[in-house]
């Protein structure tokens, strides 16, 4: 069983944005991923989503502002399936995304992707345990399958960079 810890979550979610926010090619080479796989950005986004529902709760900020950010982390792997493609391709109009569908199968090229829950079910659960559960990190690690480690965020508080 993989972990990962708050701040390499961090550190996958600012790579996709300086990448996305490049428009030098029509699509993103996967290089720029410095290795990471579609579903360890997912589960970034994951720990990004929890951390920022108790963000929320501790500044008492309205339902709709951890909404949006559901919204935005939970379409960081979409953005990646759809517009990265191998570093040969990235200026080809009809490019084949590296983590998008296998277009003989129709199904996720990296099959566990497939299995993962959704922003909106996983941001369920987090309001679910609630942001006052002692266990609330340990919670989350166990939903998302990480190990929870001695590097793992502690009780119910959010990570602050």
């Amino acid at each position: 069983m993989a972990t990962m810890t708050i701040l390499e979550a961090e550190h996958i979610l600012n790579i996709i944005i300086k990448e996305v926010q490049n428009t030098s090619h029509r699509h993103h080479p996967v290089s720029a991923l410095e290795g990471y796989d579609i579903c360890q950005i997912e589960t970034a986004a994951k720990l990004r989503i929890a951390n920022e529902f108790l963000a929320c709760a501790l500044r008492s900020l309205p339902e709709e502002r951890f909404a949006e950010g559901v919204k935005i982390w939970g379409g960081a792997a979409g953005i990646v399936m759809l517009t990265f493609v191998s570093d040969d391709q990235v200026d080809e109009i009809g490019a084949d995304p590296v983590f998008g569908l296998d277009p003989a199968t129709m199904a996720y090229k990296d099959k566990r992707f497939g299995s993962l829950e959704t922003a909106p079910s996983f941001a369920n659960y987090c309001k679910s345990v609630g942001a006052k559960d002692p266990l609330y990190w340990q919670k989350i690690y166990t939903r998302i399958g990480l190990e929870y480690t001695v590097e793992s965020p502690r009780g119910n508080q959010p990570v602050f960079f």
